[in-house]
């Protein structure tokens, strides 16, 4: 039971990495008009998604997997629709 709490743990933690990485990379965007940038950031986020999703199919089951893919797009749906309201 304490080697699946870590699993949930590491998965969470990665997906917060990336939404951090992804929040920098509009900042970033949207202050510095940087193609080259733009382009660096987009397959940086694809390639740590890539490896998320790996690591999900070795360590979680179809059910656990779904629950945490749509609650991460979920709670990151609702930041940018609370953001771009308030903009």
């Amino acid at each position: 039971m304490d080697r699946e709490k870590n699993h949930y743990l590491y998965i969470f933690i990665g997906y917060i990495g990336t939404f951090l990485i992804m929040i920098a990379g509009v900042r970033y965007i949207l202050i510095i008009d940087d193609v080259i940038g733009r382009g660096l950031i987009m397959f940086g986020l694809i390639f740590i998604l890539s490896s998320l999703r790996f690591m999900e199919t070795k360590l979680l089951t179809v059910k656990e997997r779904r629950i945490v893919n749509w609650s991460f797009f979920s709670v990151t749906a609702i930041i940018f629709l609370i953001g771009f309201t308030f903009v």
